[in-house]
C-alpha cells in the first residue's frame, strides 16, 4: 500500500510542477516582446500587454511620434497606473499634456516627479527641458546646478543656458554658481567666443584668483582671436615673464600665447631640439640640425610678443652656426602680427661661425600691439640649393629705446 501511494504522491507533484512550468512559460512570452520591443502595435497586443508599463510607454512613444498627444498621453497614463514610478512616462505625459493645452496639469506632474527624483541625476535633463518649456526657471536653473555640479551632460547643459538667454555672457554668469564660471568659460573658448569669454574672465577674477592655467589657456586663446592687450595683460600677470618669454630656452616650448611656437617636420628634413652641451647665456639653446634633403623654405619657430605702439625696440640674439650649405642661410625677421604692412629682418648666417650677438631696432607701427620674431630661411635659386648644417640661437633680449633714437634696421622684402 505504501508504494502506490508514494508512486501516485510523485505523478501528482509533476502534473502540477509541469503546469506551472506552462503557465510560467505562457505569462512570460508576452515580456519577451517587451524586453526586445518587438511590438506590433495592434489593438490585440495591446490587451495581451496591459499589465506591462514598458508596453504602454512604448506605444504612447509612438503616438507621440505620429504627432498624436492626445493617444501618447492615454498610453503614459496607463504606464504611470501601473507603475506610480515610472518618471520617464510621467514626463512625457507632462509633455502631452503641455501640448495639449493643459499646462496646470504638466506643470503639477513636473512638480512631482522633481519632488520624488530630487537627488537623482538621471531624469534632471529631461526635467530641465520641460521646465523650461513651461517657464519653470527655479526647476530649470536648479536641475542646471545640479547636473554641473555632478559633472553630468556639461556641455549639454551649458549650451542649453546659453541659448536660454540669447547668447548674453552676463546673464548666463547672474545665475551660475561660482564653481562653475571656469567651465563655462573652457565652453565659450570651445565654441570661438572670445567677447563673452573676457566677460566670464572678469567674473571669475571677481569671485576669486582663477588658476595660472586657466589664465594661459585663456591668453592663448585670445591671442589667436586677435583679442591682442587682453591676451598679453593675462600673460603678464599669469606668467611672470618679461618683454619675452623663455629668452633662453631654459623650459620647454609650449606651444601657447606669447611663448615659443615650433612646427615639427614628419618628412625628417631637419631637426629641432633644446640642448645643454653649448649654450650662449644660461644651461640651454635651440639648436636646428638640417639633413641636405630638401631646398626648404623655413619659417617653423617664431614667438608672438607684445608691443606699445608707436614705441622703439632692440631685438638682439646670440647663434652660432657650423657648415650650413647654400647661399641662402637663415635670418631672424620681425613683422606685425595685428598689424600688416611693416617687416624687418637682421642678416644672414651661412657657413660656419661661432657665438656672436646681432640686434634689430624696429618701431612698433600705430596700432599695433603685438609683433612676430621667426628664425627664417628663403629658398635658394642656385643648383646646390639644398640646405645641410647646424644652428643654433640663444639669449633674445627685447628693450624698449628711448623715442628720439632713429632706427637703423636692416630691411628685406615682406615675405611674412
Amino acid at each position: 500500500m505504501g508504494r502506490p501511494k508514494f508512486v501516485l504522491g510523485r505523478i501528482f507533484l509533476t502534473a502540477i510542477l509541469s503546469m506551472a512550468g506552462i503557465w510560467v512559460v505562457y505569462a512570460s512570452w508576452p515580456q519577451r516582446t517587451v524586453r526586445y520591443h518587438s511590438y506590433l502595435y495592434s489593438d490585440q497586443e495591446a490587451r495581451r500587454l496591459r499589465f506591462y508599463p514598458q508596453a504602454h510607454y512604448a506605444y504612447g512613444m509612438r503616438a507621440w511620434l505620429q504627432q498624436n498627444p492626445e493617444q501618447a498621453a492615454r498610453y503614459f497614463r496607463r504606464a504611470v497606473s501601473e507603475n506610480v514610478l515610472f518618471f520617464d512616462a510621467w514626463l512625457r505625459l507632462a509633455e502631452a499634456e503641455a501640448v495639449m493645452g493643459n499646462e496646470e496639469k504638466a506643470q503639477d506632474i513636473l512638480t512631482f516627479s522633481a519632488m520624488k527624483t530630487e537627488s537623482a541625476l538621471k531624469w534632471k535633463w529631461p526635467q530641465m527641458l520641460l521646465a523650461r518649456e513651461l517657464g519653470m526657471d527655479g526647476y530649470f536653473l536648479g536641475n542646471a546646478a545640479d547636473l554641473l555640479s555632478g559633472r553630468v551632460l556639461e556641455q549639454d547643459t551649458l549650451q542649453l543656458l546659453h541659448t536660454h538667454f540669447e547668447g548674453e555672457a552676463a546673464a548666463v554668469i547672474a545665475v551660475l554658481e561660482p564653481a562653475h564660471l571656469e567651465r563655462y568659460l573652457d565652453w565659450l573658448m570651445r565654441w570661438g567666443m572670445a567677447d563673452a569669454s573676457r566677460v566670464v574672465w572678469q567674473a571669475m577674477t571677481r569671485v576669486g584668483q582663477p588658476a595660472r592655467e586657466t589664465a594661459l589657456r585663456l591668453a592663448h586663446f585670445l591671442l589667436d582671436h586677435r583679442q591682442v592687450v587682453a591676451s598679453a595683460d593675462i600673460w603678464r600677470e599669469y606668467s611672470g615673464l618679461g618683454r619675452l618669454t623663455n629668452p633662453g630656452f631654459e623650459v620647454a616650448i609650449t606651444d601657447q600665447g606669447f611663448d615659443w611656437r615650433h612646427l615639427s617636420d614628419p618628412d625628417g628634413r631637419w631637426e629641432l631640439k633644446r640642448v645643454d652641451d653649448d649654450a650662449a647665456e644660461g644651461h640651454y639653446a635651440l639648436k636646428l640640425t638640417f639633413h641636405g634633403r630638401d631646398n626648404i623654405s623655413f619659417y617653423h619657430v617664431y614667438q608672438i610678443f607684445p608691443t606699445h605702439p608707436q614705441n622703439r625696440y632692440r631685438l638682439t640674439y646670440a647663434w652660432k652656426s657650423r657648415a650650413l650649405t647654400t647661399d641662402q642661410g637663415l635670418f631672424v625677421e620681425i613683422f606685425g602680427y595685428d598689424a600688416q604692412g611693416w617687416y624687418q629682418a637682421g642678416p644672414m648666417m651661412t657657413a660656419t661661425h661661432d657665438w656672436q650677438d646681432h640686434s634689430i631696432e624696429f618701431t612698433a607701427p600705430e596700432a599695433c600691439h603685438a609683433a612676430v620674431v621667426r628664425l627664417r630661411r628663403l629658398p635658394s635659386m642656385r643648383f646646390d640649393s639644398k640646405l645641410k648644417g647646424e644652428l643654433w640661437i640663444d639669449h633674445l633680449r627685447l628693450e624698449r629705446l628711448p623715442t628720439d633714437l632713429k632706427a637703423q634696421p636692416a630691411e628685406r622684402k615682406n615675405d611674412s
